[in-house]
């Protein structure tokens, strides 16, 4: 063999052996178990570098919600993670924002990264339009297969912004859920939940209830079964993927009220319409909400318009135009939406807290009926209009939307992930 032919064998060797990972290597992790991150690792090690599956590993510790950055690269012989943890408290003062009651100001603290295991404890309390006291505790992955733990106790005191009654709740709550194939989630949930009404001054001058035949305590056993299928790349802002959601849940009645129970569909189609210019991405997203029972108490009552459904309409129905204004409320609830979403100013990394501006545009169809059966194509209500992302680590997303519709009306809605 000639001198020449060895040379190029020998030269070879080194960079065979540098396409080669050994090990993995965590960097920046203050405060995260390296359980927690090597557990979503699925490219094998030993092995070549494959940039789809450090991709996919890099979008599953992302979606933990715990980093701000998070980058792997080959650098020698390791499988290099690179992470930003985020901030673990949540900003005190809390703010919530319901379309149609106002504001509500309160405090507490959430420790999103609880023992270093991205296990979640929140306790607070809101004062307001809305009053709540809350303990949550969330351990997303506990055994197993994302084999989860979850409680939580509340306590609710709010007046109807439609019919002003006030509305008292209570309760507890014990849950639990696993994945099969990391796509495939599954959830179960079991509570108690005491309900009252005080119909001294309620205004029924719209509804299908008298007071005298509203019944001012209810008692539930509740319980809660659902499945999601989840292929997104990112659970907090998709490019891709899909998402199919079922919930079904059933109250058993306690006490004098009737037992009901709510299914619920829900499914999104997100495509990545370009990777360079503005990175925009077109989206669709069907809601399908059905309850059933003898008799529906009055505070299941659900509102077409607003932030969760139609954009452009308010979810109070006296507020929109009169030609329209009977079909906001419903108990059962049809919506589509179709949405171009694409980058206004790009999520960058500031001392552990991301920070982006997306902008939307956007139109939604939808139709509430009383009854499973009287949907009417005739009576949809469609909404269009513009809005804002703005993307904050461990505060999730807040949207501003500016929603119009046919009637010559328009609306601001906010919105967050939480």
């Amino acid at each position: 063999m000639k001198l020449t032919h060895l040379f190029f064998i020998f030269s070879l060797i080194p960079v065979s052996l540098t396409s080669q990972i050994t090990d993995i290597k965590i960097v920046g992790n203050k405060h995260s178990h390296e359980e927690i991150i090597l557990r979503e690792i699925n490219h094998p090690i030993p092995g070549a570098f494959d940039s789809t599956i450090a991709l996919e590993d890099r979008n599953r510790i992302y979606n933990l919600g715990l980093f701000s950055t998070v980058d792997i690269r080959q650098i020698d012989s390791s499988y290099t993670i690179t992470l930003v943890e985020t901030i673990r408290f949540l900003p005190i003062p809390i703010v919530d924002y319901n379309e149609a009651k106002g504001w509500s100001y309160g405090g507490g603290i959430a420790f999103l990264n609880f023992k270093g295991m991205n296990q979640k404890l929140i306790l607070g309390g809101i004062g307001g339009e809305e009053t709540t006291y809350f303990l949550n505790y969330n351990d997303p992955w506990v055994t197993g297969d994302h084999v989860s733990l979850l409680g939580n106790v509340y306590k609710l005191n709010t007046k109807n912004s439609v019919y002003s009654y006030h509305y008292k709740e209570r309760g507890v709550n014990i849950g639990t859920g696993f994945y099969i194939n990391k796509v495939h989630k599954f959830n179960f949930l079991l509570g108690l939940e005491a309900a009252s009404i005080d119909t001294t001054g309620i205004n029924n001058s719209h509804m299908n209830y008298k007071p005298n035949d509203i019944l001012t305590d209810y008692g539930y056993i509740r319980g809660e079964f659902g499945y999601t299928f989840d292929e997104r790349d990112i659970y907090l802002d998709p490019t891709s993927g899909e998402k199919f959601s079922f919930y079904f849940k059933p109250k058993i009645s306690m006490g004098n009220s009737e037992n009901y129970y709510r299914f619920q569909l829900g499914y999104s189609k997100y495509y990545q319409l370009s990777e360079k210019y503005l990175n925009p991405v077109f989206s669709a997203n069907s809601k399908l909400y059905l309850q059933y029972s003898k008799v529906l108490p009055i505070f299941e009552y659900l509102y077409l318009g607003g932030e969760d459904y139609v954009r452009g309409y308010s979810p109070l129905p006296d507020s929109n135009a009169t030609e329209i204004s009977h079909l906001i409320e419903g108990f059962n609830i049809i919506y589509q939406s179709f949405q171009l979403q694409h980058t206004l100013f790009e999520k960058k990394d500031f001392s552990g807290v991301e920070l982006g501006i997306d902008m939307v545009y956007f139109s939604d169809f939808g139709i509430s009926a009383d009854n499973i059966t009287s949907f009417k194509l005739q009576e949809m209500l469609i909404g269009f209009g513009i809005g804002f992302r703005f993307f904050a680590s461990g505060a999730g997303v807040i949207g501003i939307d500016f929603g119009f519709n046919p009637y010559g009306q328009w609306f601001i809605h906010l919105s967050d992930s939480n």
